[in-house]
């Protein structure tokens, strides 16, 4: 999964610049003896649409996810936010900036036996003195996420707030593929700037809401700063329009396919991968073991 480009972008830049030329031909032909007044509106006329092209390559240009890009503060290296009881750990990575082209591409078959960089081990973790680890990979445009928030998001927050549980959100972009303008990856983004500023809690409730508008057709820059406000975080649509951690969001999507992450909901407890419908069991008893 390479940097993104906006092919769509070019190709209507370079469709502008052949209508701007076909258009001049013709007019250049029609004005042979014709007044110098009609020449000008030509000359105007091809004025508007040079501004239109550039207007094009500019929005190519913003679109254009670069490959390397800043860890989040609110991240470890691996891209996920991390909740104990009383905080978001920030500033955690071992590096300040990650690049896709330092990622292993993502197989075609994906080995789910694999355990990713940042998950304990299984059976370690029994032993370690440490709350139970609860890594969830997600995307916010995933139905069945919005479901695994809805069925367990309280009992989750309950055993964070308390200090039995940490938990990591890898929010994904699996879904960008089937949407217009990359909802997955805008949301993710956002995510990452609300845990800069806010409490474990507040993140919380702001990761509930936005998926509770799963399945309306993704949320706005607009509408995902409102939330935010609403949570606690000061993030602006202008901010969010900046795609600041969009990069680091593609490499963790690429990384996590090349370590066994073929779908959404994928959840760890204390380093095992247990199903949305074993869930319940899998956390009661790792936190049985911890007795």
């Amino acid at each position: 999964m390479a940097s993104q480009k906006n092919t769509a972008g070019s190709s209507t830049a370079d469709q502008a610049r052949e209508r701007a030329r076909q258009i001049a031909d013709r007019e250049a032909r029609r004005s042979n003896g014709k007044p110098k007044g009609l020449i000008a509106g030509i000359i105007a006329l091809l004025l508007v649409i040079g501004l239109i092209i550039a207007l094009v390559v500019w929005q190519n240009n913003k679109n254009t996810i670069p490959e390397a890009g800043p860890v989040p503060a609110s991240a470890n290296q691996y891209g996920g936010i991390q909740l104990n009881e009383s905080q978001i750990l920030q500033d955690t990575s071992d590096v300040d900036e990650r690049d896709i082209n330092d990622v292993p591409e993502a197989p075609e078959s994906v080995d789910e036996s694999k355990t990713p960089p940042g998950v304990v081990n299984a059976t370690e973790a029994k032993d370690n003195g440490e709350p139970v680890q609860l890594v969830v990979f997600q995307d916010f445009e995933c139905v069945h996420c919005a479901d695994f928030e809805e069925q367990f998001g309280d009992q989750i927050e309950e055993k964070v707030l308390s200090g039995d549980v940490t938990l990591e959100h890898r929010n994904l972009n699996f879904l960008d593929r089937g949407s217009p303008d990359a909802y997955s990856s805008r949301a993710a983004n956002a995510a990452y700037l609300v845990a800069e500023e806010v409490d474990p809690e507040q993140y919380l409730a702001y990761v509930q809401e936005v998926f509770s508008h799963q399945g309306s057709g993704g949320l706005s820059n607009d509408e995902l700063a409102e939330i935010a406000s609403k949570h606690g975080a000061n993030v602006t649509a202008d901010q969010l329009g900046e795609n600041t951690y969009r990069p680091m969001i593609n490499i963790m999507a690429q990384e996590s396919m090349a370590n066994g992450i073929a779908g959404t909901p994928t959840i760890f407890v204390d380093g095992e991968r247990v199903s949305q419908n074993d869930f319940e069991k899998g956390l009661n008893d790792a936190l049985e073991e911890k007795k």
